[in-house]
């Protein structure tokens, strides 16, 4: 079971990435803001619980034998932007051949934090298609993003992000003032270019879901 976590810090396949010691970022972003390598590597117990909360879910089984595997990536809870990414999670999970997931799906909660960066590693690693629903940077999301920026050389292909465009740039910095997360998305998007899809409210986010292949 060991040998589905594929990513950079959990395998020996000759064929995967590592990456040098220390990556040169997009836009200068100093390494000490983004998630590091520590926080990536499990303890022999926490590993255990990785194996245990991941491999025994139903959907893991899912996410494997898809074709198109996407990871969703944004603001949690039932109401809002939760319940829109939730949305955009189900409606990319209806195609044919494909399973999209969030982290939260795979049962991680606030007391489980110390998993949830080696979990997301794993998932991310899985991923086909990774997809960012952006509408502020108030959630634990820009962590995530956080890990993207860090991980940006094995993700730039498959990053996709819905960002939610709103009428006035007073709203715009409200919604998006946020100095290390601003630079982290404008890293990303720089990364993504042409797969930033606009959006500006929830009739129109499932036409910009439409247009993620």
């Amino acid at each position: 079971m060991c040998g589905l976590y594929t990513n950079q810090y959990m395998t020996d396949d000759p064929d995967v990435d590592e990456g040098p010691d220390e990556p040169e970022y997009i836009g200068g972003i100093d390494s000490d803001e983004i998630v590091g390598e520590k926080q990536l590597r499990p303890t022999p117990q926490q590993h255990e619980q990785l194996k245990d909360a991941l491999h025994g879910a139903d959907q893991f089984d899912a996410i494997k034998r898809a074709e198109r595997r996407y990871l969703i990536v944004g603001r949690g809870g039932a109401k809002g932007p939760g319940e829109r990414r939730l949305e955009v999670c189900r409606q990319l999970d209806a195609r044919r051949d494909a399973s999209a997931f969030r982290l939260e799906d795979f049962g991680f909660t606030g007391a489980d934090l110390e998993l949830w960066a080696p979990a997301f590693d794993v998932l991310s690693a899985m991923a086909s298609h990774i997809v960012g629903v952006l509408e502020d940077f108030d959630g634990g999301h820009v962590w995530e993003l956080g890990y993207l920026y860090h991980h940006q050389r094995h993700v730039r292909d498959v990053l996709w992000l819905l960002k939610r465009r709103y009428e006035s740039e007073d709203e715009m910095r409200e919604k998006y003032d946020n100095g290390m997360a601003a630079s982290h998305l404008a890293a990303l998007e720089k990364a993504a270019a042409d797969r930033v899809i606009a959006w500006s409210d929830g009739d129109d986010l499932p036409d910009a879901v439409r247009e993620i292949p």
